[in-house]
């Protein structure tokens, strides 16, 4: 890396850390050259501003992206089994890393999801393992049109997530295990 690309990433890191911490409005473009450890003026060296900043640290690191990396390292021999393990293994990581949706939430509160078009674009994984895996699977599941089913089980991983995330860890308890979200995901809520 040369000194350059050293210094934009220490000025994402930083930046990434005062979003998820004190939101968009809440920092400013001192404390991030403060954070990173370089002269305010130096910043528009690499960025021609706070906005730029937040749109690179978002197509970076945007928890949805994460979500996905981590889907592709999920594996099951059977639908049950491999949408048990994500479930589990994204319960894990969002324990690990509680901060992991807030970059999520200042997108869409302070800056009306306007980045999240070019975030996909640029980071939406078109060969998905994980996909790979469901499909494989198909005689286990019902016909359902590929977007639908991709739609379907993103959504409903990540609604899991965000549930956990605001009931918090004390509490998810009461409001089902995981074996019973995948049941009723893969079987629905109707009685057959």
């Amino acid at each position: 890396m040369t000194p350059d690309e050293t210094t934009r990433q220490r000025i994402l890191e930083s930046a990434y850390k005062l979003f998820v911490k004190k939101g968009y409005r809440g920092s400013s473009m001192r404390d991030i050259a403060t954070e990173a450890g370089i002269k305010a003026g130096s910043i528009y060296n690499h960025f021609g501003g706070k906005e730029q900043i937040f749109e690179a640290v978002f197509i970076e690191k945007h928890p949805m992206f994460r979500i996905l990396a981590i889907l592709e390292e999920v594996h099951g021999n059977n639908a049950e089994e491999l949408l048990t393990n994500a479930i589990n293994r994204l319960n894990k990581e969002l324990k690990s890393e509680p901060n992991l949706l807030n970059l999520f939430f200042v997108e869409f509160v302070e800056m009306d999801g306007k980045h999240i078009p070019e975030a996909i674009r640029t980071n939406f994984p078109s060969d998905s393992n994980f996909m790979k895996q469901i499909f494989q699977m198909k005689n286990e599941i019902r016909d359902i049109r590929e977007p639908v089913l991709i739609r379907a089980l993103i959504g409903t991983i990540l609604a899991n997530i965000m549930f956990n995330w605001f009931i918090g860890d004390t509490k998810s308890r009461r409001w089902g295990s995981s074996a019973e979200l995948t049941d009723v995901l893969l079987r629905g809520i109707l009685k057959e």
